[in-house]
């Protein structure tokens, strides 16, 4: 089972970057982002975010910054931020002395770049780039795993592979008569659980995993547009705004 998250196209601008883009605000409003988060409970739990994108042109997909994944891209980056950048915020709402408000930030590029980074409380430290997460040797930076879902033309029961993730363009047909293009784009990492740590006593933490908070989101450039996908936004977009971030579905997100 997995916690779907369906994800919201952020409408302060969008007037503007319709226009700037060519394209019309129902064309923008029908980009589809969704996000799957299941926990995989083994000897080493991992949280696996799986990233759909769909975008309802050829002239929005002429315009899309996603990079073909490289193996020899799949390293710690800063700033990713500023390109195309698949992202979840991870924290808590309780802590032991009711006042640190420590969260994760992931960062992934469908190039295979990514960066995690550990904040104390909202935006703070406010260096740039931010502080590294670090496992739990104290220098080792924390990382995660690229995974690919296998097609549906294969086995059901298969499991995941760590392949190089792939770009699907498919048709799809509303009538027999009537042929609407879409195109989907599709990552899928995974970050282990024993890199993710809170100092939350709460019980309210399901099964002692930590945190109870997630706030996967997505940023798109198109051109030189910037998109923000959220499920649900502050106004202006800020991802960082811990009162906008879902509670995890502990029961919906184990996986079987």
């Amino acid at each position: 089972m997995s916690q779907l998250f369906n994800l919201q196209l952020a409408s302060d601008t969008l007037l503007t970057d319709a226009a700037k883009l060519g394209v019309s605000c129902e064309q923008l409003k029908q980009i589809r982002v969704k996000v799957s988060v299941t926990l995989v409970q083994r000897s080493n739990p991992e949280l696996q975010l799986d990233y759909q994108v769909h975008l309802p042109s050829t002239a929005l997909t002429m315009q899309l910054d996603w990079p073909t994944w490289q193996k020899q891209h799949v390293n710690f980056t800063d700033y990713l931020w500023e390109q195309t950048c698949l992202e979840c915020f991870i924290g808590s709402r309780f802590t032991d002395d009711g006042n640190t408000r420590g969260y994760v930030e992931i960062n992934a590029s469908p190039s295979g770049q990514y960066a995690l980074y550990k904040f104390d409380n909202y935006r703070t430290p406010s260096t740039l780039p931010p502080v590294p997460l670090l496992e739990s040797d104290g220098y080792t930076r924390a990382h995660i795993t690229w995974a690919e879902h296998l097609t549906t033309t294969q086995s059901a029961s298969t499991n995941m592979l760590n392949l190089a993730p792939r770009s699907i363009n498919a048709i799809h047909t509303s009538t027999p008569l009537i042929f609407t293009p879409y195109y989907q784009y599709r990552r899928c990492f995974k970050v282990s659980l024993d890199q993710i740590t809170f100092n939350s006593s709460s019980d309210d933490c399901s099964d002692n995993i930590g945190f109870d908070l997630l706030h996967p989101c997505v940023i798109l450039r198109l051109d030189h547009i910037y998109l923000y996908f959220a499920p649900i936004h502050a106004s202006p977009p800020d991802f960082h705004e811990r009162r906008y971030w879902s509670k995890l579905d502990y029961q919906a997100a184990l996986s079987s």
